[in-house]
């Protein structure tokens, strides 16, 4: 049996020095989520598909893509809400 729908792919864009990127990193060795990390200091590929995407420079940002669609999520904690729900199922309360 098939799934039509395709796994999320998930690509932090950060650098080295900055400290919101640090946290998100850091946070992330606590996810059991793979994300692919992207130093746009030391790849301008990145940065450009950064702004082209997500429409500014800032960092961290994390790059979303399911079922041929992409979102582009800024500000380091809701970026380690968002891992750190897709790597659990989400418990809703009544």
């Amino acid at each position: 049996m098939s799934n039509s729908q395709t796994s999320p792919s998930y690509a932090l864009y950060h650098y080295p020095a900055c400290p919101f990127c640090a946290m998100t990193r850091s946070a992330m060795k606590h996810i059991d989520l793979d994300v692919t990390e992207r130093n746009i200091q030391k790849n301008g590929a990145h940065r450009t598909e950064l702004i082209r995407g997500g429409g500014k420079a800032q960092v961290p940002c994390l790059k979303i893509e399911e079922n041929g669609h992409e979102q582009w999520l800024y500000e380091s904690q809701d970026i380690i809400r968002y891992l750190k729900n897709q790597a659990k199922p989400s418990k809703q309360s009544a």
